[in-house]
């Protein structure tokens, strides 16, 4: 099952703002200043969506401005990637349903976490920083973050942000996946589990 939230989008914004509040929403959930310089957007490419690697978009990309009420708003796809940290999360900005008084049709901003943990707390710093940006709730239709399917974005992001200095980044890590439903898949992302004692499967 994928790792993914979303958002409806009740605003217009410029999808560079939203990457920039990315940046320092992921900074301050971790409590690690330099995360907010390190974030690149990367085209959505066919290779990179099968695993390999592909060009940083085009600042053009990152200057459209994202409407919920523009007559043909424009599918956005976008991987936000710190490479050096094995961290992506891919963007998805599309219209569904012709926007009405039913919350659950119009515009809405996907966030897709690639497998690692830190993919994973990038991708929580994207949702909020989307639904702040377009004036929407995070919906956490798996229960992954919360108890409730609709989240104010400002709740959300004091609840599971840091409150104290971290030793490590991994450690960091671990803080706010810790107070989510979300596992590490190792103890720490760059070491294996320890074997089992001899003669237990």
């Amino acid at each position: 099952m994928a790792i993914e939230w979303n958002s409806r989008v009740n605003r217009a914004f410029i999808l560079r703002d939203a990457l920039d509040l990315t940046g320092v929403r992921l900074a301050d959930l971790i409590g690690w200043p330099d995360a907010r310089r390190r974030i690149e957007a990367r085209e959505a490419s066919t290779t990179r969506r099968r695993g390999g690697t592909s060009s940083l978009v085009a600042p053009s990309v990152l200057e459209q401005r994202v409407d919920p009420y523009f007559e043909e708003p424009a599918d956005v796809d976008v991987y936000l990637e710190i490479s050096n940290w094995e961290a992506a999360a891919l963007i998805s900005i599309s219209q569904f349903d012709q926007r009405s008084e039913d919350l659950e049709t119009g515009m809405f901003a996907w966030v897709t976490a690639e497998r690692t943990t830190m993919s994973q707390v990038l991708a929580i710093a994207a949702t909020i920083a989307l639904a702040e940006c377009g004036d929407g709730e995070v919906i956490d239709e798996y229960g992954y973050l919360s108890d409730v399917r609709l989240n104010p974005p400002a709740e959300l992001f004091e609840r599971l942000r840091v409150t104290a200095p971290q030793e490590s980044l991994d450690a960091a890590v671990d803080a706010v996946l810790a107070k989510t439903r979300l596992k590490r898949r190792f103890p720490r992302s760059d070491t294996p589990p320890a074997a089992p004692p001899r003669g237990v499967a």
